[in-house]
């Protein structure tokens, strides 16, 4: 600590470890080769996105099955005949229906006036934009700084984050969970927003319904008026969907909305959710659905207990991370690369590992690493397509992102369980070696 002109105590400015006039000399030659790995990997998995590389995937423009669709909704919405009827085929030759709202088509008619492979080189591009942007909101909530500090951490989080099953099948079907994910992040985290806050989310669950969650981020916060402001912009964004196309909007909100079968088998093996541990077992609807109630509302009670506590500690990022898992535990379906938010919940709870020099905290963030690296629902055998007749340590094995989704919050209930002391405070301003201080 130091003292100001009138006698107040403040911190002191911390040392940027990556920056280098302000590195000793005996260890500029490691933050060296950890920028040159970052940017490695940076221009590896881009490559590898965008152009292909050789013995891994071959150069040219790689199909992307979901932004497909996407192209042809907006082209239907543009040119007919209706969005919730017969799609016309995939370049694949496959009939594949429109599930989103209709102001997604809306969203989306751009891409229908360019080739499938600029329209998936834009959309790569702009979810690893967008993919940073998310982990630089992240960590600057968690007042990692100097900026240098934010920066190159955000980097090597997007470098690594490549790797991982979520992101790289979001990237590889053309997916646009990254996108959705930033304007939830950029409503949420920031101290300020110029918009009004909650409006962003309302736009991302007008687009994709399932971003409508994140209202109890601002309900458990009591902060009410951003709850409104959400409903609101929803309805409103909702609307502008219906004035581009009302007869499909009225088709959708109507009928399409409540037919489970447009969006895929429960038991499918990426459908890391609580019904899909459910349907892979094998039980039906009817015995299925009571106990999917039952458990969604256990969980939603345990993720708002979390949320609540860690929200008194001030980590705010955690409370929305845990806010996502919860959608993610509970919708019917959460396809794996949905499971894009593991990504900013790993980074999370590494950083407060290492703040609060938990080992439970460290352990669940390097498992998330390992799960969503391994994918195990991928890797196994039989029933690989069909996510039955497998035996138990194989259902164990193929829902693990769900098992690892409950840890995360089972976890931050006793990591946050008591109230963070007057010496923790202090803790988290005074020790340079945290990298959590604001210069000016």
């Amino acid at each position: 600590m130091r003292a100001t002109s009138d006698g107040r105590q403040s911190a002191a400015p911390v040392a940027d470890p990556l920056d280098f006039p302000r590195v000793p000399p005996y260890l500029r030659v490691g933050v060296l080769v950890v920028r040159v790995l970052v940017l490695a990997g940076l221009a590896v998995g881009s490559a590898y996105n965008l152009l292909g590389l050789p013995g891994l995937r071959d150069f040219g423009s790689y199909y992307r099955l979901d932004l497909d669709v996407y192209r042809l909704g907006g082209s239907v919405f543009l040119h007919g005949p209706t969005l919730y009827g017969s799609m016309p085929a995939t370049q694949m030759g496959n009939f594949l229906p429109f599930t989103y709202p209709p102001l997604a088509a809306v969203v989306f008619s751009p891409l229908s006036t360019v080739s499938l492979a600029t329209a998936g080189t834009v959309v790569t591009v702009l979810s690893l934009i967008a993919l940073f942007g998310v982990l630089v909101v992240t960590l600057d909530s968690l007042g990692i700084a100097p900026r240098t500090t934010l920066v190159w951490t955000a980097l090597g989080a997007l470098a690594v984050s490549m790797a991982l099953e979520p992101v790289s099948s979001t990237l590889d079907y053309g997916q646009i969970n990254i996108l959705l994910m930033l304007l939830v992040a950029a409503d949420c985290l920031p101290k300020k927003t110029p918009w009004p806050r909650g409006v962003l989310i309302g736009l991302a669950a007008a687009v994709k319904l399932t971003p409508a969650v994140f209202i109890l981020y601002f309900l458990v916060r009591k902060d009410f008026r951003s709850a409104v402001v959400t409903a609101v912009g929803f309805l409103a964004f909702s609307a502008v969907g219906a004035i581009a196309t009302w007869n499909d909007s009225v088709t959708y909100w109507t009928h399409t909305l409540f037919d489970s079968d447009r969006i895929g088998t429960p038991a499918y093996p990426a459908n890391q959710s609580i019904t899909g541990v459910l349907a892979r077992l094998g039980l039906s609807d009817s015995v299925r659905t009571p106990i999917w109630l039952l458990l969604s509302v256990v969980v939603l009670a345990l993720v708002i207990l979390a949320m609540v506590r860690t929200l008194r500690s001030g980590e705010t990022a955690l409370a929305l991370g845990l806010n996502a898992v919860l959608g993610l535990l509970v919708s019917p379906v959460s396809w794996s690369h949905h499971w894009v938010w593991s990504v900013p919940v790993i980074l999370v709870f590494g950083v407060l590992a290492y703040r609060r020099r938990s080992v439970a905290l460290a352990v669940t963030a390097v498992v998330g690493v390992v799960v969503v690296r391994l994918a195990a629902h991928w890797k196994l055998g039989v029933g690989r397509w069909t996510g039955t007749h497998w035996n138990l340590w194989d259902q164990f094995l193929a829902s693990s992102y769900v098992w690892w989704g409950l840890a995360v919050v089972l976890v931050a209930i006793v990591a946050f369980r008591t109230r963070p002391s007057q010496s923790d405070e202090d803790d988290r301003s005074e020790t340079s070696d945290d990298l959590t201080v604001p210069v000016g």
